[in-house]
């Protein structure tokens, strides 16, 4: 049995998929240390020790890079569970790296808090108003396809607007080769095209009569401030919950 630390000062685990470029620590000596990000590693990424302002551990969900969890295949929905065991006895709380990880989430049977996607916190934006909630995610039919399997009858889904961007240039490419491709995508192309979409679903689409808004992609939070600026709406993220309840 791994002895359950109580650190100084709060520490974060993040749940990272099994690509190619994602760091795995949890079974260092010292699961908080290992290799720096590369130089060209953007700042606003989850698995850049530098987006968080606490020390951070990460552990891999085996599995889970191809259409796995997509899918909703039960050895990668697994995965992230176990993952989250790994990290559980080192954190204080622990995050999830793919919004897909939702469908993990009655598996977690941890003393330690997991925040496995930005979906779980649609109850809050659901109870928070009476008008529809947005959802800007990756993929609109993965989106839809999970909370139906996993909230079937739930009347609150007719409440939820859900965008996805992956027909937009930046946004498809980080599916195929973001960690390969050399040079990266550029987050200034996805900050441009997450705009895009915003303002063009506020004028005449989803977005238009919504009372806040869900980022449920992992890529999504680096760019919450120009969210906000662009829809004028409450904007729920896992990024900004996770630290904010770490004190952040």
């Amino acid at each position: 049995m791994v002895a359950e630390r109580k650190p100084e000062a709060p520490r974060l685990g993040v749940i990272n998929l099994d690509g190619l470029g994602y760091p795995d620590t949890i079974d260092l000596p010292d699961p908080f240390s290992g290799p720096p990000p590369e130089p060209d590693e953007p700042s606003g990424n989850f698995i850049n020790r530098s987006f968080w302002p606490f020390p951070v551990a990460y552990a891999i969900a085996a599995g889970t890079w191809g259409g796995e969890l997509a899918e909703g295949q039960q050895a990668a929905i697994e995965s992230v569970a176990e993952a989250a065991e790994r990290l559980a006895p080192h954190c204080d709380l622990i995050v999830g790296n793919c919004g897909g990880m939702y469908y993990a989430r009655r598996l977690i049977k941890t003393r330690t808090p997991a925040l496995l996607s930005a979906l779980e916190l649609l109850p809050y934006a659901l109870e928070s108003s009476t008008l529809p909630v947005g959802i800007l995610t990756m993929s609109k039919d993965f989106t839809e396809k999970m909370l139906k399997s996993m909230h079937a009858g739930d009347p609150g889904l007719s409440r939820l607007r859900i965008v996805g961007v992956s027909d937009q240039p930046a946004w498809g490419s980080i599916n195929r080769d973001w960690y390969v491709r050399k040079p990266r995508i550029s987050p200034e192309d996805l900050r441009r095209e997450i705009l895009e979409v915003c303002l063009r679903e506020r004028d005449a689409g989803a977005f238009k009569n919504i009372g806040s808004i869900v980022l449920e992609c992992t890529a999504m939070p680096q760019f919450r401030q120009d969210v906000v600026a662009a829809l004028r709406l409450p904007t729920w993220d896992i990024a900004a919950f996770a630290k904010g309840l770490l004190g952040a």
